[in-house]
């Protein structure tokens, strides 16, 4: 799970919010493929985590998808 979810993190900012998006609806996605949906779900976890850390050191979201 945790290089999942460095994997997804080195791929930046607005690729972690489409990933997050893309988990919430219940979709995999190419760095989650044939993981199981209890690990896809951590995952999903622990980037929101992730992002709110970020967001707080940053003000706010600022590379939000469209």
């Amino acid at each position: 799970m945790d290089a999942a979810v460095a994997r997804i993190c080195d791929l930046g900012c607005s690729r972690v919010y489409g990933t997050i998006a893309e988990l919430e609806l219940g979709r995999e996605t190419e760095e989650t493929r044939g993981l199981p949906t209890a690990v896809r779900r951590r995952v999903l976890q622990e980037l929101k985590a992730v992002m709110a850390v970020y967001d707080a050191r940053e003000g706010g979201p600022t590379c939000k998808t469209e």
